[in-house]
């Protein structure tokens, strides 16, 4: 028997700032049937009608190709491709909560990382809703995969992050994926950008723990003064943000 089979093949998805890394490093942490595909076919941070190609060509950012065979092997190329063709292939689509959101995605894309972080009520209403339009349209090309249960699983952040063996069961039992270890092993350092061909461990940063605190329901909340949340909702389409459970304040 090779390598690949029996193999689960999973594809990921999601916007910038959304725990893509810390769902391969779930996955393939604590399960051992299970590749995760981060930029293999298409950029995970793509729209999801962007369509797949098997060159290498922007896998890993709009006009960044990659050589194919530094990111993986002849024969699990072989085997993804077969899957994602058959339509065997999972997608692990990863979402957020748009306030949390906007505040990492902003502080994450500014244009001078050495400049200090400017509060987000202070930043031009313009960028706010060009961030959210972006959100919108993401958020809204995943909806297809979504309905498309259980070839899909939404994975939100912050179910990562407050109820992380509730989720991991909820997968295991959806995509029979075999458990690695007797408990599930739950990163204790940030995470740094994920790339096909890394090692599970590699992805773990080497100096940075974890601060759960950041992520506390309602910790970012005090950048938002009423006009803000205001363009929030003028901003965001409702209908996205329901379908992923979340709610607009």
């Amino acid at each position: 028997m090779s390598r690949q089979d029996g193999m689960i093949y999973v594809k990921q998805q999601g916007a910038m700032r959304t725990g893509t890394n810390l769902v391969k490093y779930a996955l393939e942490e604590n399960f051992t049937n299970v590749r995760v595909l981060v930029n293999i076919g298409r950029w995970k941070h793509a729209g999801a009608e962007t369509p797949f190609n098997w060159h290498g060509l922007d896998w890993e950012g709009e006009g960044r190709s990659v050589e194919v065979f530094s990111r993986i092997s002849h024969d699990e190329l072989s085997a993804a491709r077969a899957a994602i063709e058959a339509g065997t292939v999972k997608f692990a689509i990863s979402v957020r909560g748009v306030y949390s959101w906007l505040v990492s995605y902003l502080r994450f894309t500014r244009e001078n990382n050495y400049e200090p972080v400017v509060p987000l009520a202070d930043l031009p209403g313009e960028r706010i809703v060009e961030a959210l339009a972006e959100w919108n349209t993401l958020y809204r090309s995943y909806l297809p995969h979504v309905a498309n249960e259980p070839r899909a699983m939404v994975f939100r952040l912050e179910d990562l992050v407050n109820h992380f063996s509730a989720t991991l069961d909820s997968v295991r039992h959806l995509w029979g994926l075999q458990p690695r270890h007797r408990r599930y092993v739950k990163p204790t350092r940030y995470l740094r950008a994920g790339i096909d061909g890394q090692s599970r461990s590699e992805l773990l940063h080497p100096s940075r723990p974890f601060d759960r605190r950041r992520y506390l329901p309602g910790a970012h909340l005090t950048q938002f003064d009423d006009p803000l949340l205001a363009l929030v909702r003028q901003s965001v389409d409702k209908e996205v943000v329901r379908a992923y459970g979340y709610d607009l304040l």
